[in-house]
C-alpha cells in the first residue's frame, strides 16, 4: 500500500471534529497518516485532537503559534506529510468508510496526478439530505472546472510523486482552494473525477447568503483575469458557473438509501 497523508485543519471545530476524526478512522484502507494542523483555536479543538492523536500512532497534531488561515494550515501540514498521496478534509465534513480506497484505486488506474469524487450533503446535525448530490465529470480541464466548479476540497487527491510542490494561498480570502487547481489547470495538469458519492459536506447555518455573493464576486473577478481565454468563453464560464452555484448541481432524485447508511455518520451520540 501507499501512505496517503490526511490533512484536517481546524479552527474552534470541537463540536464536529470527533465525527470528521472518526470517519479517517473508519476507513477500509489502512496505510494513512493524519495530520491536524490546529490553528490556535479558543475552543477545545485542540484537546480534542490531541486526545485522538495519543490514541493512534497515525495521528499527528501540528498546534499553530497563532492564527493563520487554511490555506496556511494545509501547507503546514503538506510540508509535514510523509505519504505518496496526499487527501485533504475539511473539520466538519465526513468521508464513507471505502473514500480512500476506491480513490487511490482510481488514481493508478487513470495513472492520475490529481482527483476529485462526488459528494452528498447533510445538515448541521449530521443528518444525510436524501436529495441532492454533487456529479463529477471522468476529467476535466480548466474550462469545464470553470463551468462547473465541481471539485469539492474534501474529496481531493494529489499523487505527490507526479506533483510534488501542490501548495495553497495563504492569503485570508475566499475560494483558496480554487486558486490551487486553477493554478494546477494552467500548469498543464487535469483532474479525474469518480463520479460517486465519497463524502458529505456540511451545511451549517453561519454560511451566509453574503458570503456567498462576496464568493461569486471574486470568482468574477478571477475569471476576468483569465487571459488565456478569450472574452466571450470568460463570461460564458461564469454565466454556467452562476447557474450551477444555483442549482448547486443537485440531482432532484432521492440518493440511494445504501448511499445514505453507508456514511454512518448521525450525530446523535454527542
Amino acid at each position: 500500500m501507499d501512505k496517503v497523508s490526511v490533512i484536517i485543519p481546524v479552527y474552534n471545530c470541537e463540536k464536529f471534529l470527533k465525527h470528521t476524526v472518526q470517519s479517517v478512522l473508519n476507513q477500509t484502507y489502512t496505510d494513512w497518516e493524519m495530520i491536524i494542523v490546529n490553528d490556535a483555536s479558543t475552543d477545545n479543538s485542540g484537546t480534542v485532537a490531541a486526545a485522538y492523536a495519543a490514541a493512534d500512532k497515525r495521528i499527528r497534531v501540528i498546534n499553530q503559534p497563532q492564527n493563520s488561515g487554511v490555506g496556511a494550515c494545509r501547507n503546514r501540514g503538506i510540508e509535514a506529510a510523509e505519504g505518496r498521496y496526499v487527501a485533504f478534509l475539511d473539520s466538519d465534513d465526513l468521508w464513507s468508510r471505502e473514500k480512500l480506497s476506491k480513490q487511490v484505486e482510481f488514481m493508478r488506474q487513470n495513472d492520475a496526478a490529481a482527483s476529485h469524487t462526488g459528494f452528498a450533503f447533510m445538515s448541521e446535525k449530521g443528518e444525510v439530505l436524501s436529495k441532492g448530490k454533487v456529479e463529477v465529470d471522468p476529467e476535466i480541464d480548466l474550462v469545464q472546472y470553470m463551468k462547473t466548479t465541481q471539485i469539492g476540497l474534501s474529496t481531493v487527491m494529489i499523487d505527490r510523486e507526479k506533483i510534488p510542490d501542490i501548495r495553497f494561498p495563504e492569503e485570508r480570502e475566499l475560494c483558496e482552494d480554487a486558486k490551487t487547481w486553477v493554478g494546477l489547470f494552467h500548469r498543464g495538469y487535469k483532474f479525474y473525477g469518480l463520479n460517486e458519492e465519497l463524502m458529505l459536506y456540511r451545511v451549517r447555518q453561519n454560511q451566509l447568503s453574503g458570503n456567498k455573493i462576496h464568493m461569486a464576486v471574486n470568482t468574477l473577478k478571477r475569471y476576468l483575469r483569465e487571459d488565456n481565454l478569450p472574452a466571450y468563453k470568460r463570461l460564458y464560464c461564469f454565466l454556467n458557473y452562476a447557474y450551477n452555484g444555483t442549482m448547486k448541481r443537485m440531482n432532484k432524485t432521492r440518493l440511494s438509501p445504501e448511499t445514505i447508511q453507508k456514511f454512518n455518520c448521525r450525530d446523535s451520540e454527542r
